[in-house]
Parts: C-alpha cells; structure tokens; sequence
C-alpha cells in the first residue's frame, strides 16, 4: 500500500460502486471531440473530475470497446441521452461512457459510428476501471456530483423507461 501511494496511485475498490455508497475519486480525461467537451462544460481542460461536471446528476456507462452487451444496449441509452436532453431535465444530467482500456483510436472509431450520442472518455491503462473496483461491462452509474451513488446496474438496463423515471424522480427531489 505504501509502495502504491508512493506512485500516486489509488488503491483499487473492493468491487464497483453501488447505490448507497460513494464514488471513489476519479480524474479523468476530456473527451478528445470538441463536441462531447462542450457537453460535459470542459473546453480547454485536460482532465476532469465529477465535480466539475454540469448538472445535478452524473450518468456514466461503464463500456468496452468490443463489449457486445454494450452493443445491445447502445440505441435504448441514445433514446435515454435524447430523453434527458429536452424538458426540464436538460442540461441537468452529464451523461459519458468510460471505454474500460479504450485507446484514443479505438475512442475516436467507435464514437465514429454513431453508437453513442454522449462523450466517450478513453481507460487506455484501465486507472480509472481500476478505481472502480473493475466492474464488468457494461455497468452503469448514476451519482450525483460529489459522489454519492444513486444508481447501478451491471449488465443491460431492460427498462430504460424505468430508468428515466427513476432519474426524473431523483432531479424532481434535488
């Protein structure tokens, strides 16, 4: 352990966040496309933490690059980011994938695609999958700015309604 703090290195979690508890401390990369910096409010940064995000809430999909589960539920989570994007919950939820061990170029071809409307952040070393207790993929979290989790699922979310309302709910509540 001391041999880890020594390197600046935080120890990895027990296993991922759940609802409940809090996130561990996360820094992170900017999104290198200008248009998912200007989502997550982070033009001219380089690195970021939750609390620097906009919003009350911060929505973040845990993803592999080649994940086929995260392929699956790639379009419910586009109708979700374009729910969440209109109405009163606009611009109250950042909403990211962590691509667990992307690289930029794996980053830049998959968000060429068009699978994922919100920023992708590249984990080319795994730190921050790492941090997080290494969860499966995907695995989706829902926390608010200064870590306390409100939401996680591993796997695919089947009710995406359901999730939505569960989001509204928490923003309604404040």
């Amino acid at each position: 352990l001391v041999f880890l703090l020594a390197l600046g290195a935080a120890p990895a979690a027990a296993g991922p966040p759940e609802t409940g508890q809090a996130m561990p401390a996360l820094t992170l990369p900017v999104p290198q496309d200008p248009a998912g910096q200007e989502m997550l409010g982070l033009q001219g940064k380089t690195s970021f933490t939750l609390a620097d995000l906009p919003g009350d809430l911060v929505f973040i999909e845990v993803i592999g690059v080649y994940c086929p589960q995260c392929v699956k539920q790639s379009p419910g989570f586009k109708s979700l980011f374009n729910r969440l994007n209109k109405g009163k919950t606009k611009d109250r939820v950042a909403m990211f994938a962590l691509a667990a061990g992307g690289t930029d170029a794996e980053v830049r071809q998959l968000a060429a695609t068009g699978q994922y409307l919100f920023p992708i952040v590249s984990d080319p070393d795994y730190a921050a999958h790492k941090t997080l207790g290494e969860p499966l993929t995907p695995y989706t979290i829902v926390c608010r700015p200064d870590g306390e989790v409100v939401y996680a699922h591993l796997g695919i979310v089947e009710d995406v309604d359901g999730l939505y309302q569960q989001i509204k709910a928490l923003l309604e509540k404040g």
